[in-house]
């Protein structure tokens, strides 16, 4: 019900539209208000000024001036005694009088004979030739500006409402316009399901911000491809392999069962479905293992370890097969690490190498600046070529599952949950083939960590 109440981005651009119409006129009427109430008041001043030069100029030249189109002169003494025109009253006021006395004045109010709308300007005269100081007096009604303003203030508060509803009206329609791509593209992103995950938006046209907006959603809808593709091919891959096992422990089960007579084949049973059940619990922690580094759940408790402690720990605990030497390059190479995590990244690969090597495998140990490097390499076939660049993804297995890696042996794991510990602990994993022993070869390198020196290791070189 809430979203029925909440406006649409059409309304809503129309909505800001008709706003910043009113607000830009509001501003606009203001300044144009202004500027002719300055302008006409201004004329009048020219006028009162013009007005009162001619009235100076007029007596200084012994002439007199007539009074026209609503403007009144007057020529006073200091003590508001009328020179001119003879018999009138003073139009100025005794203070106003003692102010025009020493410098220029002007004066709104009403002024009988003239208007309850009236300036009065009234200035010192030196050259009227009459004895005395004189004061020059100009009257102008401000009717003309007062009618000026109420017409456009009318002319402005009527077309202001219209413009606003036609700038409302326009933007309602542009907006409409404008919009239509975008409704069509959510129509069509609303009919694409997890089974059309193949479906895209229609190819956008142009290169505007829309244009940008539908390749953004028809890359974003090929990632979402991609990752269903991935748990799709991840679930049924698990599944398999959980149920061979399962299958195996319940034969041996049954076999037990039916051999209950004979404790040889009973023990037989009972040791192959103990081995088949340990399969399924490393299997479940690896599946766990990569569903919490696909969640970002995996937390390393780094330390400063020393790698070629690792090494040979492993080493010592490696099946031997004949034929197969073991070589170890480098010395005291730390790494800032997970000490758990390091032994299984190493037995992992080390085994790998171990079960495909035809007669050497090669572990070398080196510090390049902040990062530790550890390649395993081993003179064996090598990855296939076809499946090199997804060694490290999940289930990847060539046609002899070259890219399982020690106990996970079978599942295609191994290579997988190598590569999460070691991105987890802000590390890198490749492989390729070739150099230094012309077979397989995974290169790491793992963060050395701050202050990394040999008197400085804790975890595994303790």
């Amino acid at each position: 019900m809430a979203m029925a109440h909440q406006s649409t981005l059409r309304t809503r651009i129309t909505i800001y539209a008709a706003i910043g119409s009113i607000i830009v006129f509001t501003v606009g009427a203001v300044l144009l208000y202004q500027d002719l109430t300055h302008q006409l008041s201004r004329s009048i001043d020219v006028s009162l000024r013009v007005r009162l030069d001619d009235l100076e100029s007029a007596f200084a030249g012994g002439a007199t001036l007539e009074s026209s189109d609503g403007v009144s002169a007057q020529l006073l003494r200091a003590d508001g005694t009328v020179v001119w025109p003879a018999g009138t009253k003073a139009l100025l006021t005794g203070p106003e009088l003692a102010r025009a006395a020493n410098h220029h004045i002007t004066v709104e109010r009403a002024v009988p004979g003239i208007g309850v709308d009236t300036r009065l300007a009234a200035v010192p005269l030196d050259g009227t030739g009459l004895p005395g100081p004189m004061i020059g007096v100009v009257t102008a009604s401000t009717r003309p500006l007062l009618l000026a303003r109420s017409h456009l203030a009318r002319v402005l508060a009527t077309t202001g409402p219209g413009l606003a509803i036609a700038v409302a009206f326009a933007a309602w329609l542009l907006a409409g316009v404008i919009l239509s791509p975008v409704r069509r593209m959510a129509r069509e992103a609303a009919s694409i399901s997890l089974a059309q995950t193949g479906q895209r938006l229609a190819d956008p046209k142009g290169r505007d911000e829309l244009a940008e907006l539908g390749t953004t959603l028809n890359e974003m809808l090929t990632r979402i491809e991609r990752a269903v593709a991935h748990e799709r091919s991840f679930i049924d891959n698990a599944a398999h392999e959980l149920r061979t096992p399962l299958a195996v422990l319940r034969g041996e089960l049954e076999l037990a069962s039916l051999e209950a007579g004979d404790e040889v084949a009973v023990r037989a049973s009972l040791v192959s479905a103990l081995e088949e059940a340990d399969r399924l619990a490393r299997l479940t922690t690896d599946l766990l293992t990569l569903a919490r580094a696909d969640a970002g759940e995996l937390d390393p408790q780094l330390v400063i370890c020393d790698l070629e402690i690792a090494v040979r720990e492993i080493i010592d605990h490696l099946p031997s097969r004949a034929g197969i030497s073991l070589e170890v390059e480098g010395r005291s190479t730390v790494a800032f690490v997970e000490p758990a995590w390091i032994i299984q990244i190493l037995s992992n690969l080390v085994a790998n190498a171990n079960r495909y090597a035809a007669y050497r495998i090669q572990i070398s140990l080196r510090n390049e600046e902040d990062r530790a490097i550890v390649v395993v390499a081993d003179d064996g076939p090598g990855f296939p070529d076809a499946l090199l660049p997804q060694v490290f993804d999940r289930f990847t297995q060539g046609s002899e599952a070259r890219t399982r890696a020690g106990s996970d042996a079978g599942s295609g794991l191994g290579l997988a949950i190598t590569a999460s510990l070691v991105r987890a602990q802000g590390g890198s994993i490749e492989a390729s083939n070739g150099p230094p022993l012309g077979g397989a070869a995974v290169t790491i390198a793992l963060p050395a960590g701050p202050g990394s020196s040999t008197s400085q290791r804790s975890g595994l070189s303790e």
